[in-house]
């Protein structure tokens, strides 16, 4: 009997065609390194064979990525027919990631958990498993899993890029760099390893050493999604700290303002900017109108909190308050359904404070978000990124005059990275 083929990861696919399986075997990659041909490439792998059920579980994901869902639920059911009959690993990886398509995310990260523990080189797994635990706030786990499955990836840039990663939520920052720079001296095109050192060099306040080397470890990873623009979002990042301000508004205007995108990816970047240099003093008046629009017609993705409250900031930022308040009024709505407690206990305050902030009301901002501190990270989002929430209460502070919040903060977010605006800040 023949040999049952192996993939790039040495693990078995039922396919007889070689052409899907080096297809496939592309795909996968282009889907670890933020290639924006990873659905063309799974949607080929099936082209070649049609029962190749990995590669439209593969599809799923991508498709369910780009929020394209009547397409998903097609590659999912695709999937599941395909995979009857074909090996226990096929068959746990299909499930596992068509839990996850089917938007049973507690079920599909179990069930990754348990297929890694058995078959820790699925990296495609291993992928999904992390943004989960990244869109969970869970970043003790997601450093936990990289580290469990490390020593079974030698000379892999991709799993090392999501260790470093890691290493730089748990503010292990010398670390993140070392582990970031090791990701891409194996691959100059993991545009992973490049988005760990951008965190790492940001996080360290090594601003100087960011502006300098970010722009030519960006340059190599070519074909890449929208990751591209948030990459170019951690660079603004980096001006925005040293108080670049008219740098960071050419910046925005060229990156994400010439094309609006609706891509929540892209939206989030977008929005945070301008929030951010509305925090700084830097009023931004008509720049708001296109990510207003955006946001109006996405009230309805309630689904991950994150993007959620990043829209409610969209609305009030752009002065469309009939619009935020019917969007406040879903998130409400939503509540009493949330089994998590999130909605209700985090998410609903956190909107009602940044109505309060975007309405001059600086002392109900306070009121509303200092309780949250704690709980902010169950939102997701790098801490760079969840920055943008508690900069809005410590800029809050100083504006309602709370003089004894504002220093302590201050002193405490100084402590931690010295950006310009606080830095420059007087109690």
């Amino acid at each position: 009997m023949a040999a049952m083929p192996r993939d790039a990861y040495g693990l078995p696919v039922s396919t007889a065609s070689p052409d899907a399986l080096a297809t496939y075997d592309r795909a996968v990659r282009a889907l670890l390194g933020w290639q924006a041909d990873a659905l063309d490439l799974f949607q080929t792998a099936t082209a070649h064979d049609p029962g190749l059920a990995l590669a439209h579980a593969g599809a799923a994901v991508c498709l369910f990525l780009e929020e394209r869902f009547a397409e998903t639920r097609v590659a999912t059911e695709a999937a599941r027919t395909a995979v009857d009959g074909q090996s226990e690993r096929e068959r746990r990886h299909v499930d596992a990631l068509t839990l996850w398509t089917s938007g049973k995310v507690d079920e599909a990260a179990q069930a990754m958990r348990a297929h890694l523990a058995d078959f820790p080189r699925d990296a495609m797994l291993l992928q999904r498993l992390y943004y989960v635990f990244f869109w969970q706030g869970r970043f003790p786990d997601m450093l936990e899993v990289t580290s469990a499955m490390l020593p079974s990836y030698p000379g892999d840039s991709f799993v090392l890029g999501m260790h470093a990663f890691a290493l730089e939520e748990a503010d292990r920052c010398e670390e993140a760099t070392r582990a970031a720079e090791a990701a891409l001296a194996l691959n100059p095109r993991d545009a992973w390893g490049v988005h760990a050192l951008a965190h790492a060099l940001y996080e360290s306040a090594d601003f100087d050493a960011g502006i300098t080397r970010l722009p030519p470890a960006i340059h190599p990873c070519r074909g890449l999604n929208w990751f591209r623009n948030h990459l170019l979002w951690h660079l603004a990042l980096l001006h925005f700290a040293r108080g670049d301000y008219a740098r960071v508004a050419a910046m925005s205007r060229t990156v994400f303002e010439r094309a609006p995108s609706s891509i929540a990816g892209d939206l989030h970047d977008s929005i945070s900017l301008l929030w951010r240099m509305e925090l700084a003093g830097r009023p931004m008046g008509e720049r708001w109108r296109p990510f207003t629009a955006i946001a109006r017609e996405r009230m309805n993705r309630q689904g991950l909190s994150f993007h959620v409250a990043h829209v409610a900031m969209a609305l009030v930022g752009g002065g469309d308050w009939p619009g935020a308040q019917q969007h406040l009024g879903m998130v409400r709505e939503r509540a009493p359904r949330d089994r998590t407690g999130l909605v209700g206990e985090v998410l609903v305050p956190l909107v009602e404070g940044v109505h309060a902030f975007a309405g001059g009301d600086y002392a109900r901002t306070v009121e509303q978000l200092e309780p949250l501190r704690p709980r902010i990270v169950e939102l997701g989002g790098s801490r760079a990124q969840r920055d943008v929430f508690h900069d809005t209460l410590f800029e809050a502070c100083f504006r309602s005059g709370d003089a004894e919040r504002a220093g302590r903060f201050l002193a405490e977010r100084i402590a931690r990275r010295p950006d310009h605006v606080w830095r420059t800040r007087a109690v």
